[in-house]
């Protein structure tokens, strides 16, 4: 069987999606998670970017052990690379991954250069890597709209340069699987002159073909792919982790490959990233949305009725689905819910074990039966909580079919204790509102939803929010028994977010100025 590497890039071009801002501890939690996963390379982020990125990459680096551990930089701005190999040095693998535009458009509108200047880039790129690390990868952005000499002759300059992996990106999800196999297998004839060269391929999904055209390449000779969790990303997203892994295992008679992705870590892996970034799954999603297992048992058939449908291609068991995972004893000791937080992949210890241990004890006096999922959640409110400016101390709402609802809200804004009161069209409205104005910022909600974490009337309800301030997007989650109390914490973290990305506006990845950081 041929290995295919998987290179996640959640991390960085997954938190592209609208609205995502991951803190440092949610950026690590989910890092440590997909080491768990098997991923062989994780895409940390682009230390270059802003302070926030930087030290995600470096702290992803120290304490993340497994994958190679992978950083952006720009070849426009060679300070990049020195951020890059900072935020790196704790890995004990590490990897540099620079670009350059390939297509006629993506040069002209993104760096007015001919394709002489760009090849020029391409090489000062890897070269600059080089002296910061020895395993460079370098992106063909947008090559499936690019001519295939320009291309050719590109990955040529990149490899001559001395990157490791030359990887092709579809980066509009413009191209078709045969045209990828067409272009991946050109590519692949010219660098065989080079000895330990692989072809990689990075495709979007706005065309709905990232998964297809990402397998077309594996069967035209590329040994790595690049995906995302849950396939979230900007636009229409990336290829999606999950299925890559289990196309390839189910279907591996057909491709003759396989990967080191451990596939009873796709359930928690894909929960966990839908919880951190609020982004929901469809419920007909392939592999892991709440339909993909589901089949009409009143249709008629011959064989046993014992006997299940033949409709099952892989076990949800065997892909970590499990509806709510195992149920917890009632009579845990705070040491067997530390060590199964540990085995859940949370580290706990001090204070953060304090708080974590307070709210499942509360969360026992509420619900008949708890369950992992319950604890998850729970773990990821307590134990990745970023310090804030806002913090709320105490909500109390009144509402019914008679009087006109109202809240009253205790917070703490900058340390100080402050408590208002408003009214509005429903207990949330009105809690939104009294909250709005204690903290004085009246962003705009573009979303609001509302999941159950496990079924039961009593089940965790988990509010996802989207607000919109100045252009600015984010994300904020609360989970609490009472919808009320979780959307105020959700709105109080998506504030929260607000504030921190309204401190720094972060680097584009084509942008023109400079890093972050001090002159070096």
């Amino acid at each position: 069987m041929t290995a295919i590497r998987i290179f996640d890039t959640t991390l960085r071009d997954g938190e592209k999606s609208p609205g995502t801002v991951l803190s440092v501890e949610e950026k690590l939690r989910l890092a440590r998670q997909l080491a768990r996963l098997g991923v062989d390379v994780l895409e940390a982020g682009f230390p270059a970017a802003s302070e926030r990125q930087f030290e995600a990459v470096r702290r992803i680096a120290e304490e993340v052990q497994g994958p190679v551990i992978a950083a952006l930089a720009r070849p426009t701005h060679p300070r990049d690379f020195q951020a890059a190999a900072d935020a790196l040095a704790g890995a004990a693998r590490r990897r540099i991954h620079t670009f350059v535009p390939v297509s006629p458009s993506y040069r002209r509108h993104f760096l007015q250069m001919d394709l002489g200047e760009a090849l020029g880039l391409a090489a000062k790129g890897v070269e600059l890597a080089r002296e910061k690390v020895e395993d460079v990868e370098f992106s063909l952005v947008d090559a499936l709209r690019a001519p295939l000499d320009d291309v050719t002759a590109m990955a040529r300059a990149a490899a001559e340069a001395g990157a490791r992996i030359i990887n092709i990106a579809d980066t509009v999800g413009y191209a078709t699987p045969s045209e990828v196999e067409r272009l991946v297998e050109a590519v692949a004839k010219v660098l065989d002159s080079f000895d330990d060269v692989h072809l990689s391929i990075h495709c979007h999904n706005d065309l709905g073909l990232a998964v297809a055209n990402s397998l077309a390449a594996v069967r035209a000779g590329a040994r790595q792919i690049h995906c995302t969790v849950n396939g979230i990303g900007e636009r229409a997203g990336n290829a999606a982790l999950e299925e890559v892994a289990a196309i390839l295992k189910a279907r591996r008679d057909h491709f003759g490959c396989e990967t080191g992705i451990h596939l009873d870590q796709i359930g928690p892996t894909c929960r966990l990233v839908k919880r951190i970034t609020g982004i929901g799954i469809q419920a007909h999603k392939p592999i892991v949305g709440t339909n993909a297992f589901f089949y009409e048992i009143s249709v008629p058939q011959i064989a046993d009725a014992e006997e299940q449908p033949p409709y099952q291609i892989v076990s949800p068991e065997e892909l970590g689905l499990l509806d709510h995972g195992g149920e917890i004893p009632r009579h845990i000791t705070r040491d067997q819910f530390a060590e199964l937080a540990k085995r859940l992949g949370y580290v706990l210890d001090g204070d953060c074990l304090d708080r974590c241990w307070a709210a499942f004890r509360n969360l026992l006096d509420r619900k008949e039966n708890v369950y992992e999922t319950d604890l998850e959640t729970i773990l990821d409110e307590h134990a990745m909580a970023p310090e804030g400016r806002y913090r709320l101390l105490y909500l109390n709402v009144s509402a019914g079919s008679i009087s006109v609802p109202n809240a009253t809200v205790q917070m703490e804004v900058d340390g100080e204790v402050i408590q208002d009161a408003g009214f509005g069209q429903g207990p949330v409205d009105a809690t939104f509102k009294t909250i709005c104005k204690i903290v004085r910022r009246f962003p705009k909600l573009v979303r609001y939803e509302v999941s159950a974490v496990t079924s039961g009337t009593d089940a965790l309800g988990e509010v996802s929010v989207r607000l919109e301030e100045d252009g600015q997007l984010v994300q904020g989650r609360g989970v609490a028994a009472d919808i009320v109390m979780a959307s105020a914490k959700a709105l109080i973290d998506a504030m929260n977010k607000l504030e921190q990305t309204g401190r720094q506006e972060p680097v584009s990845e084509f942008a023109l100025v400079e890093s972050w950081q001090p002159r070096l």
